[in-house]
């Protein structure tokens, strides 16, 4: 079997696309399948089952020309582009999108084999966003896989790049710097922490230009020594800030997934989330962690619960979450399904 993946760009720094392409591509390749990922368009390398990341850019408009042409089928991963969040928070770009929509998005999606979706909470919301909404609906999930190195190496190599961090009680923001994370309600939750040994971390690409970044930057120097900006940690050193952490925290506005969850799960890391990401009821059937509201208050509780070590109790439930709900082998084998029908299908 020979798959393609189109992805914009498989930059990591890009956010949770690109990472799922990789991941993706590993599993597949643990099972001797080739899934070769594509981030510029070339008309020479659509002969076989393609993949389209993400919504509104090339990857879905060349694999439905592909089809259009070739009838060879393709699958959609929106990523979360279908929430209604986006609807109500830049209107004017919605309007812009909905004529699109009207265009070629909608027929992307309409003539697609599936739309592959990774919760069913992201599948609920995907249907009140854009209209005509036409398209054969699948949850797939999403997942990750099994955390790599020695565990005692990536922990002492992360406090010896960060010594901080040694025997400090660590609560850990992983993810972009963006207004929909919620990081300014998080480090307002921080401030009322007196717990000399309480120290959040936040891992995250630093980009000095950005507005967003100064402004909580600014926030955060209030704080002094209780937060620990790392900038973006990749490889050991990022399993190392998962294993050291007592929790994970993700306040969001808005997540579709949230792959640094499953992360920290197959780790056996609590998380602390809010209920705008959409992983929050898997959390919450396997009791691996805490979910509150979006709001300041919400934020506020999350972290008071982890002062409290309500939360660091949940080491094994978060790893029985990860093993049986979000490792990604469970979508590498719903996806090789879809492909396998979509081929006799299209072969009749």
């Amino acid at each position: 079997m020979k798959i393609n993946q189109l992805v914009h760009s498989t930059d990591l720094k890009s956010g949770g696309v690109a990472k799922a392409a990789f991941d993706l591509t590993e599993a597949f390749a643990s099972l001797g399948i080739s899934l070769t990922t594509i981030e510029i368009p070339s008309s020479n390398c659509y002969d076989c089952t393609t993949i389209a990341h993400g919504l509104w850019q090339w990857p879905g408009l060349v694999a439905y020309q592909n089809w259009r042409a070739k009838k060879i089928p393709y699958i959609v991963f929106p990523h979360g582009m279908l929430d209604p969040w986006f609807k109500k928070t830049y209107p004017l770009k919605h309007i812009k999108k909905q004529l699109y929509w009207w265009w070629r998005q909608g027929e992307i999606l309409k003539n697609a084999y599936a739309v592959c979706f990774t919760t069913e909470e992201e599948r609920q919301l995907a249907q009140i966003t854009f209209w005509p909404y036409r398209c054969r609906e699948v949850v797939t999930g999403l997942g990750v896989n099994s955390p790599p190195g020695n565990i005692d190496e990536q922990k002492a190599l992360f406090q010896k790049a960060f010594p901080l961090t040694k025997g400090k009680n660590c609560l850990l923001y992983m993810g972009r710097i963006h207004p929909k994370k919620g990081l300014d309600l998080l480090l307002h939750s921080f401030s009322h922490v007196n717990n000399k040994n309480s120290l959040l971390v936040i891992a995250a690409p630093i980009d000095p230009k950005d507005k967003y970044y100064q402004k909580i930057r600014k926030q955060s120097q209030e704080l002094g020594q209780k937060v620990l900006w790392t900038d973006m940690l990749e490889g050991d050193l990022k399993w190392g800030a998962l294993r050291t952490a007592e929790a994970l925290i993700l306040p969001s506005h808005q997540e579709n997934y949230g792959m640094v969850v499953a992360e920290a799960c197959s780790v056996g890391t609590p998380v602390l989330l809010s209920n705008k990401v959409n992983l929050y009821r898997e959390i919450i059937e396997y009791d691996a962690g805490l979910v509150g509201d979006d709001t300041q208050l919400g934020t506020d509780i999350l972290v008071d619960h982890w002062i409290k070590g309500k939360v660091q109790t949940r080491v094994e439930n978060a790893q029985k979450c990860f093993n049986e709900k979000l490792h990604i082998s469970k979508t590498t084998e719903k996806i090789i399904t879809l492909i396998q029908e979509a081929n006799r299908k299209n072969s009749n």
